[in-house]
C-alpha cells in the first residue's frame, strides 16, 4: 500500500508489465458450476429470423454441396464423454499440430488438490486415450496455473503437481503426452512459467515462488524468490529473493539475461503491504554454464517496470520532490533513461500502456474529475514524446475494462470507444495507428429506428460485457487477413439490446450482418470457413457455418437426441485458426460428466482450392480511391495485397496454406504524419491543429544530454510508415541538448503525498510499526471498505448507452454487480493499490473465450465476477471471454 491516507485507493501510478501477448500458450480452461446444475437458468432468448433461402446464391450452394448432409447421408461430428469425470474443472492444452490435445480434469477445494485425471487425443479429441499410465502415481495437477505450454515448441507441455512440504513436482512432455519425466523442485512454484520470448531458446524458462503475504491483490506482498532453468525444467538456479517483478532480456540483449525488481531493504511481507517500498531494477546475466556472471543495478526507486520490443519502461519516484512519480524509458538496454512527456496527473487518475505492438505506444490517460474517460496519445518513435489521438476515450476505471481492440488481420487497424457530450458511447476505429479515428461505416441494407440521428455500426467490447450485455468481443487472427467478427447493431449510439453478428472482410471499412442474436464464434481454414453456435439457450444444438465469409449461413444439427445436449462452454478450433475441424466442449447436466463434440468439415469441404480458385485482394484499396493512382491502396506507406479464396468457390485452403503477401511502397502524403506534442486533429480529418488551452512550452522535452531534433510544425512522421518522398512539413527544427537546461523541470506523471519514509527497518522501527498497524488495521480497511464502496455506487450509471430500444432500465443497473467482466486488445494498467498486472485478477486477454497465459502473459484489468449461468469458460487463444 502506497500511503495510509485514503486516496491510496486510487489508481495512482503507472504499472508498466510488459506481457507477450504474441506467446500465447493456448491451453484452455473450462470450469462449471454445481450452482448451475441445482437449478434453473432464464435466458433472454433474442428474437432471431431464419436466413430467406430464396437468396440464390444460398440455395445453390445448399443443392450443390449440402444434399447428402441434409439428407443426413454424411455425419460431420463424434462425441467424446469422459466417463465418470464429474469433476467441474477441465484444461485443455494444444501439445501439436495436427490435432493432438491434451486433458487435465481435475478438482481443487480450498486448497487440497484432488488427484487428476489426464487423457491424449490426436485427431482433435474425437476419441482419447488415458495416458495416466506414463505417471509413477496420480499427480494433482493444480487447477488454475497447472497447465502449461511452451509457446515456441508445441509438443512440451508442463503440468505443474502440487508436490510436498519440500517443494512442487513438476511433469514435462517433450513429445506432445505421449510419455513424462518428472522433476522435484526445491520451492513452491506458485506463479507462472514465463518463457522465453523468442525460439531460439526454447529451453529456458522462468519460475516464482512467493513470499507469504497478508495482501494478495498488492505487488509489495506478492515478493517472490525467482528462479530459472536453461535446460528446459531439469535443473534450477535461484537468481534473487525478494523479486517484485522480472522479464526475460529484450531482443538486443544476450540470450540468458533478466530483468528483475528486488527489495534492497528486504523488507517484511507484512510491512511491504503497508509503507512504500522502493525497489531497484537489476540486469542478471548468466553464463553458458548456467552460473550467475552478474547482477547490476540499472535503475533505483522504481515502482514498477516492463519492456517490450526497443522499449523499456520503469515507474519511479522522483528524486526532486517526494511522493511524485514519473515514467522513465530506455531504449538501449538500460544504460540511459528519459522521461514521458505527458500530461500531469493527479493521484486519483491513472496511465495505462495499452498497446506497443506496432512500433509506437497508445496510452491512456484518465481525465480529472473521476470521470472514467480520458485522452488517448500515441507516442514518436521513442516513445518519449506523445501527442493527442483520441478524446473522451472510454475507460471506466473502476471496472479495469476497455473496449481498445488492436485488429490482427489488419495493419494498423484499432477500435475503441468513445464517449459523447451526452454520455453516450459510440464505437471508433483507425487505419493508420491513431493518427485519425472515424465512426464505423454503416452495414449494406441495415436500418435505423431513427434515421433523424448519425447511423452507424457501434460495436460491442468489454465494456458491454461487464455490463451485461450478451456479447463475444471481436475476433480476428493474422491467419486471414481483412476478416473481422463482431457483435454490435445499427444506431447513433451503444445500446443495452440484444446484439447481432456482423462481419467485415475488408479490415472494417465495409460490414455485413452475418447472424441475429447473440453468438459464440469461431474462423477456421485461414478464413475460408466461420462457425457459429448461438447462446440464445445454454444447450444449443446446432452449429453453424459460412464458407463466403459471412454471406451465406448453412445449420448443422450435431445433437440429434435431446438427452445428448450439454451446457456449453466453449466452441474451439486449433489456435493458428487453419483446421477444419471445431471441438464443441460442454458439461453434460444429467450425467455429469465433460463431453466434446468433433466436427469436422471436411467433409463438407472436400475440394482443396486450386490456383483458379483465389483472386487478389487489396487492403485499404477504397480508402484514397479518390486520389491520385500512386497512393490508391497505400497507409503507413505501405501497398499490399493478398491472395483469398473467391467467395463463390466452394473449396478449402488446408492446414498447411500459407498466405500469399506483396508489398510496394508508396509516397508520402499528410495522412502518412500524426499530428505533434501540443497538436491533435478532429474526428474524420487529417488536419493537425494547435490546442488552444495548452499550457506547457511548445517543445517540453528533455532528454538528458541527448541531442535530438523534432519537427515543431504540427506534424510527425508515424513510427513505421516507410513511405518515400511526397509530402513532407517544412518546419523549424529546435535542438533539444540547448532546449534543457540544467534547471528544466521535468514533466511529473503522477504526484501523491506520502509519509516520511523509514531508510532502514531496525528492530525498533519494526515494532513500532506493527504496533501501530494492529491499531489502526480495523479502522483503515472500515474506511477502505466504505471508500471502494461509495466509488462503486458513484459510477454504476457513469456512461449511458443510448436509449434507444432500451426498455429495462432498472435491470441494466442491477446487473452490473453480477456482470461479467472481460477484455480486448493489449492493456497494462496502473490499478489501485498498486497492483501488478500479471496477478490473476488482471493478466487475461481476449477474443473469444478467456486467457490462461504466461507470467507476463498479456493482459488485462479483468474481474473474474461471473453471471446468472455461473458457466464459465476460458482459454488462452489471446483473447479473454467469460462464457454465457
Amino acid at each position: 500500500m502506497a500511503s495510509m491516507e485514503p486516496s491510496f485507493v486510487f489508481q495512482v501510478f503507472l504499472s508498466v508489465c510488459i506481457v507477450y501477448i504474441s506467446f500465447a500458450m493456448h491451453v484452455h480452461e473450462f470450469e462449471i458450476s454445481s450452482e448451475l446444475l441445482a437449478k434453473t437458468v432464464e435466458y433472454r432468448t433474442a428474437t432471431r429470423n431464419k436466413r430467406d433461402l430464396s437468396d440464390s446464391t444460398c440455395q445453390r450452394q445448399e443443392a450443390n454441396f449440402l444434399k447428402e448432409v441434409t439428407a443426413g447421408n454424411v455425419k460431420l461430428e463424434q462425441k467424446h464423454s469422459f466417463v465418470n469425470e464429474s469433476y467441474y474443472s477441465l484444461a485443455l492444452a494444444w501439445c501439436g499440430n495436427n490435432g493432438d490435445l491434451l486433458v487435465v480434469i481435475t478438482q481443487e477445494n480450498y486448497g487440497v488438490v484432488s488427484p487428476s485425471k489426464i487423457y491424449r487425443s490426436a485427431d482433435y479429441g474425437a476419441t482419447f486415450n488415458d495416458v495416466m499410465g506414463t505417471f509413477s502415481s496420480p499427480p494433482r495437477i493444480f487447477r488454475h496455473n497447472g497447465v502449461f505450454r511452451n509457446p515456441h515448441n508445441t509438443r512440451k507441455v508442463y503440468l505443474v503437481d502440487a508436490g510436498d512440504k519440500d517443494g512442487s513436482h513438476l511433469y514435462i512432455t517433450e513429445d506432445g503426452g505421449v510419455s513424462f519425466f518428472k522433476t522435484q523442485l526445491k520451492f513452491q512454484l506458485t506463479g507462472d512459467i514465463e518463457f522465453y520470448p523468442r525460439k531460439s531458446n526454447e529451453n529456458f524458462l522462468l519460475a516464482s515462488s512467493a513470499i507469504l503475504s497478508t495482501k494478495i491483490n498488492s505487488d509489495h506482498g506478492k515478493l517472490m524468490t525467482l528462479y530459472a532453468s536453461f535446460d528446459n525444467g531439469r535443473s534450477w538456479k535461484q537468481v534473487a529473493s525478494y523479486v517484485q517483478n522480472y522479464k526475460w532480456g529484450t531482443i538486443e540483449d544476450k540470450p540468458m539475461t533478466i530483468y528483475v525488481t528486488v527489495d534492497p531493504e528486504r523488507t517484511h511481507p507484512f510491512l511491504a503491504s503497508f509503507v512504500p517500498v522502493q525497489y531497484v531494477l537489476q540486469k542478471c546475466v548468466f553464463n553458458q554454464a548456467g552460473a550467475m556472471q552478474s547482477c547490476s543495478k540499472i535503475l533505483d526507486k522504481v515502482i514498477s517496470f516492463g519492456h517490450q520490443d526497443k522499449f523499456l519502461y520503469a515507474s519511479v519516484y522522483s528524486q526532486d520532490v517526494r511522493g511524485n512519480r514519473l515514467m522513465r524509458i530506455s531504449t538501449d538496454l538500460g544504460k540511459t533513461w528519459n522521461t514521458a512527456q505527458l500530461p500531469t496527473i493527479t493521484s486519483d487518475r491513472f496511465y495505462s500502456v495499452l498497446d506497443m505492438n506496432e512500433k509506437l505506444v497508445f496510452m491512456h490517460v484518465d481525465n480529472p474529475g473521476d470521470t472514467g474517460h480520458g485522452t488517448l496519445y500515441t507516442s514518436g518513435a521513442q516513445g518519449v514524446v506523445y501527442s493527442e489521438s483520441l478524446p473522451k476515450h472510454l475507460y471506466p476505471n473502476y471496472g479495469e475494462v476497455t473496449d481498445f481492440y488492436r485488429v490482427e488481420s489488419m495493419r494498423g487497424v484499432y477500435i475503441t470507444s468513445q464517449i459523447l457530450e451526452d454520455n453516450s458511447i459510440r464505437s471508433m476505429i483507425t487505419y493508420n495507428r491513431g493518427a485519425t479515428w472515424q465512426t464505423l461505416g454503416r452495414p449494406k441494407g441495415a436500418m435505423c429506428k431513427d434515421e433523424q440521428k448519425a447511423c452507424n455500426l457501434q460495436i460491442h467490447g468489454s465494456y458491454s460485457i461487464q455490463r451485461g450485455v450478451s456479447a463475444s468481443p471481436p475476433l480476428s487472427t493474422k491467419s486471414a487477413p481483412g476478416l473481422m467478427l463482431v457483435h454490435g447493431h445499427v444506431a447513433d449510439a451503444l445500446q443495452t439490446t440484444q446484439p447481432d453478428v456482423f462481419v467485415t472482410s475488408d479490415g472494417g471499412y465495409t460490414w455485413t450482418k452475418a447472424l441475429d442474436g447473440p453468438h459464440q464464434y469461431q474462423i477456421a481454414d485461414s478464413g475460408a470457413l466461420l462457425v457459429a453456435i448461438s447462446t440464445a439457450t445454454p444447450q444449443p444444438t446446432t452449429i453453424k457455418f459460412s464458407v463466403d465469409e459471412g454471406q451465406c449461413w448453412h445449420e448443422y444439427k450435431f445433437i440429434k437426441n435431446p438427452d445428448e445436449s450439454i451446457i456449453l462452454t466453449g466452441l474451439l478450433t486449433e489456435p493458428e485458426n487453419r483446421a477444419l475441424t471445431v471441438g464443441v466442449w460442454g458439461y453434460h447436466p444429467q450425467n455429469k460428466t465433460w463431453t466434446v463434440f468433433v466436427i469436422d468439415f471436411a467433409k463438407v469441404l472436400t475440394k482443396q482450392c486450386g490456383s483458379d480458385d483465389y483472386e487478389i485482394w487489396k487492403p485499404h484499396n477504397t480508402l484514397r480511391s479518390q486520389e491520385e493512382q500512386d497512393v490508391k491502396g497505400c497507409l503507413l506507406g505501405m501497398r499490399e495485397e493478398f491472395k483469398r479464396v473467391k467467395k463463390d468457390k466452394w473449396c478449402s485452403n488446408g492446414y498447411n496454406y500459407t498466405i500469399q503477401r506483396t508489398t510496394t511502397k508508396c509516397i508520402c502524403t499528410r495522412e502518412d504524419y500524426e499530428c505533434d506534442y501540443g497538436f491533435f486533429r478532429k474526428a474524420n480529418s487529417d488536419l493537425c491543429e494547435k490546442i488552444s488551452d495548452f499550457k506547457k512550452p511548445d517543445i517540453d522535452v528533455c532528454l538528458r544530454g541527448h541531442e535530438e531534433e523534432i519537427i515543431t510544425q504540427g506534424y510527425r512522421k508515424i513510427p513505421g510508415d516507410a513511405c518515400q518522398g511526397g509530402f513532407s512539413p517544412k518546419g523549424r527544427r529546435i535542438d533539444l541538448s540547448k532546449q534543457c537546461s540544467e534547471n528544466s523541470k521535468q514533466l511529473v506523471l503522477e504526484e501523491e503525498s506520502f509519509g516520511e519514509q523509514k531508510s532502514s527497518h531496525g528492530n525498533a522501527s519494526v515494532v513500532a510499526a506493527i504496533v501501530i498497524i494492529v491499531v489502526l488495521l480495523v479502522i483503515i480497511m472500515s474506511v477502505v471498505l466504505v471508500h471502494k464502496y461509495i466509488i462503486l455506487r458513484r459510477h454504476r450509471v457513469v456512461y449511458r448507452y443510448s436509449l434507444l430500444n432500451q426498455t429495462d432500465a432498472e435491470r441494466y443497473d442491477s446487473e452490473f454487480e453480477k456482470a461479467m467482466a472481460a477484455t480486448s486488445g493489449t492493456v497494462y494498467h496502473d490499478s489501485e493499490d498498486d497492483e501488478e498486472l500479471n496477478s490473476p485478477a488482471v493478466k487475461k486477454d481476449t477474443r473469444t473465450f478467456g486467457s490462461v497465459s504466461t507470467h507476463n502473459s498479456t493482459t488485462m484489468g479483468t474481474r473474474n465476477s461471473s453471471r446468472d449461468t455461473q458457466v464459465k469458460s476460458y482459454h488462452d487463444d489471446s483473447d479473454v471471454d467469460m462464457l454465457e
